[in-house]
């Protein structure tokens, strides 16, 4: 585990695995008629979104004097530690907080475009910006996937925690996230999106096996 610094309280690590992530983002969009630069952008790019994404959550929870956080960069993106005993609704907006601040760089991001055409001027921040709004509007719109761990599954429990027990909650949400997820796995291979459909299909499997484990004991296998 990398430590790659703190934000007030806040502590930000990178694992490994995010590195082989980038890695593979390198690899994917490197073309030898462009040149290595062009594909190294995306380094700085996946940084920059998933830090923000998971700073907005920390935000959020710190807003409703939840603490400080554990940010920690790994996987297909980061996951925000914090031991707290929030309310639904609390919970819920910490959860939108990440894709909020997803769509809102790409807003910016996109105005700065428009209202600074000099940025044009310098090739790689032409190529740099657009995708950087590309990345972030899909970056917020996957999270947004009512399927656990997900950002959108995440809502959609605390949604139902508001006026249900907890046990009713996490039955409605898993069922909601296999069938959704299903959905968007078949969506996936039907426009050839193989990469998606397989990583959402791996989720309805982790929210399958926690069915089971609601089956089996009667509470939430989280």
């Amino acid at each position: 585990m990398l430590h790659l610094g703190s934000i007030g309280k806040t502590t930000i690590d990178v694992d490994v695995s995010f590195l082989i992530l980038l890695g593979l983002f390198v690899m994917t969009f490197y073309n030898p008629q462009q040149g290595i630069q062009y594909a190294l952008i995306w380094i700085p790019i996946l940084i920059l979104s998933v830090v923000l994404h998971e700073l907005a959550h920390a935000a959020a929870i710190a807003l409703f004097g939840y603490g400080a956080s554990h940010i920690v960069l790994a996987g297909m993106g980061g996951v925000t530690v914090n031991e707290r005993r929030a309310r639904p609704w609390h919970d819920m907006v910490i959860a939108l907080a990440g894709p909020f601040s997803s769509f809102l760089l790409a807003w910016l991001t996109m105005r700065l475009i428009a209202d600074a055409p000099a940025v044009s001027r310098d090739p790689m921040l032409a190529a740099f910006l657009p995708l950087l709004v590309t990345a972030n509007i899909w970056w917020g719109v996957f999270n947004l996937i009512p399927v656990s761990p997900l950002d959108g599954g995440h809502v959609v429990r605390h949604f139902f925690r508001i006026f249900l027990r907890e046990r009713m909650a996490f039955l409605i949400s898993i069922w909601i996230a296999m069938i959704a997820g299903t959905g968007v796995v078949i969506l996936g291979f039907l426009i050839r999106y193989y990469f998606l459909a397989l990583l959402i299909a791996w989720y309805v499997f982790t929210n399958f096996q926690q069915w089971k484990y609601f089956r089996d004991r009667g509470t939430p296998g989280d």
